[in-house]
């Protein structure tokens, strides 16, 4: 034999004999962990049939699972009405705190017109009208109508209330 195959073949052979040992090694536990796999799928299979076919089993894993301890606990109605009246708080919380950001718009401040001075001399009656109004607006807004309907003959009409653009 070893004039046929050489020297090495004690060697060769002996790491070909490790190498299937190994392999069949493998093999059996391979097989040994999928009998542990059936064993469990057939175990639970065996247990979902018992929980499918009977009511009270059934009925007991339903409110397990669904309950306060369970995974998906359903809420009652005090919950509920807590959960949303706290969103709707943090709603309107957020809210109030954006609209403090962005401040009044534009569109909301008051317009800025060319008004007389008040106090000065000069120019007509209805223009001196025109800037009472004006500081009378400024100090007491609420007797503003006395003051329109103590106006002159022509300050009304000398006033433009409509601007056309």
């Amino acid at each position: 034999m070893l004039e046929h195959f050489g020297a090495e073949a004690p060697a060769l052979l002996n790491q070909y004999a490790c190498a299937v040992e190994d392999a069949l090694i493998e093999q059996v536990q391979r097989g040994q962990s999928m009998h542990q796999l059936l064993n469990a799928a057939g175990e639970e299979r065996a247990a979902m049939n018992v929980m499918l076919t009977d009511p009270d089993v059934l009925a007991e894993y339903t409110n397990e699972f669904f309950g306060p301890e369970g995974p998906y606990p359903v809420e009652t109605a005090e919950e509920t009405a807590a959960r949303e009246d706290a969103e709707r708080r943090e709603a309107i919380e957020a809210d109030i705190a954006q609209q403090e950001q962005r401040g009044v718009p534009s569109n909301f401040q008051r317009p800025q017109m060319d008004m007389p001075t008040p106090g000065q001399q000069g120019g007509s009656s209805a223009a001196n009208f025109w800037g009472d109004f004006s500081q009378l607006m400024d100090q007491n807004p609420e007797q503003a109508w006395q003051y329109l309907a103590q106006a002159p003959q022509g300050a009304l009409q000398a006033k433009q209330l409509i601007q056309d653009v």
